[in-house]
């Protein structure tokens, strides 16, 4: 066997150099985060503990924080996982939350007898959704009730508290359906739902159910395409439902034998259901929204034909609402409030 001479090896390709790496301008290097931002409105000289949310910091009192939340209570005593950092000697606990929910949220907490929120005094939308949205995440529970309940008022789970809704309870804007439907899916308040989705389907413009609309602070609101579905096909159900049953007496749905005087009444209902379908026009149901003339239509009928027609409707009525979370593909109205 011949012998390789060393001479005869492969000569070990020397690799090339490698590129020299320029430092570059300073832009092009990660930026140090900005300093944090005492919080003008939150911030007790005599505080005990930081809390800070995007760069801001709201100095607040650990004992309220742990008597109010189990969630601060137990983060407190075990430590809050977010570094040992100091200010003012106070401990600086970072949080993941929105800094204008945290503003809103601390000071309903450390003012409390209702002097910073107060329903239904207080009917600014952002402050309500963020002690909703807080109050529950912290389980900070009389808050959470107090907001619950307010937002309850213009989202019943009963007809009878539809009934005596009063709407400007919390500020008006068009996405406000969309808005509070959105925070009842986040926080897990499943009973607020069905009425939500009923005034997107009865207050909103179609178009607007497809492609959304601006928040109360710009921001762009839209549901997920399950839940526009969900609310086309209600909405075109709930039409139906209107007809069929709710103004059963003027489409003929609801037969009267005894009536009194047919000709005069059956004129009178023809006449009534042309205004009633004038009205619907814009394709919005408005079984619940609807204020029918009783006065005026018993004056144009026999007293059979309106006690028979009123004690129908509101028959109706009170039946679609028992059922309007399932014109909306969700559960019971008894599984919700349960859920909540």
């Amino acid at each position: 066997m011949t012998m390789e001479s060393e001479f005869d090896r492969p000569e070990v390709q020397v690799p090339l150099p490698l590129p020299m790496l320029s430092p570059g301008p300073m832009s092009a290097m990660s930026p140090l985060p900005p300093p944090a931002k005492r919080s003008p409105d939150v911030w007790f000289e005599d505080g005990t503990i930081i809390l800070e949310a995007e760069g801001v910091q709201f100095k607040v009192f650990r004992g309220i924080l742990a008597a109010n939340s189990t969630v601060f209570n137990d983060m407190l005593i075990v430590g809050s996982g977010a570094g040992d950092d100091e200010v003012d000697g106070c401990l600086v606990v970072r949080v993941y939350d929105d800094a204008v929910d945290l503003m809103h949220f601390l000071k309903a907490l450390h003012h409390v007898g209702c002097r910073y929120y107060d329903p239904p005094e207080t009917t600014s939308f952002t402050l309500i959704a963020a002690i909703l949205r807080l109050s529950t995440k912290y389980n900070v529970d009389f808050l959470r009730r107090r907001a619950l309940a307010h937002i309850s008022s213009l989202y019943p789970t009963t007809l009878q508290d539809w009934e005596q809704r009063k709407d400007t309870a919390i500020e008006v804007f068009n996405a406000r359906p969309f808005a509070v439907f959105q925070l009842a899916k986040e926080t897990g308040h499943q009973a607020l739902l069905p009425a939500c989705m009923y005034l997107c389907a009865d207050t909103v413009d179609i178009n607007d159910i497809l492609d959304g609309l601006p928040g109360i602070d710009g921001r762009h609101i839209e549901l997920d395409w399950p839940d526009k579905r969900a609310c086309i096909r209600g909405r075109q159900n709930l039409l139906l439902a209107l007809r069929a049953d709710v103004f059963g007496f003027l489409t003929g749905s609801l037969k009267i034998p005894n009536c009194a005087s047919p000709p005069r009444c059956d004129g009178a209902k023809l006449r009534w259901l042309q205004s009633l379908e004038a009205s619907l026009g814009n394709g919005c149901p408005g079984i619940f929204s609807i204020k029918f003339p009783w006065a005026q239509f018993r004056k144009a009928i026999c007293d059979t034909c309106y006690v028979t027609s009123f004690n129908d409707s509101q028959h109706h009525r009170q039946a679609i609402w028992d059922t309007l979370p399932s014109y909306f593909d969700m559960p019971p109205w008894e599984e919700l409030v349960k859920s909540s």
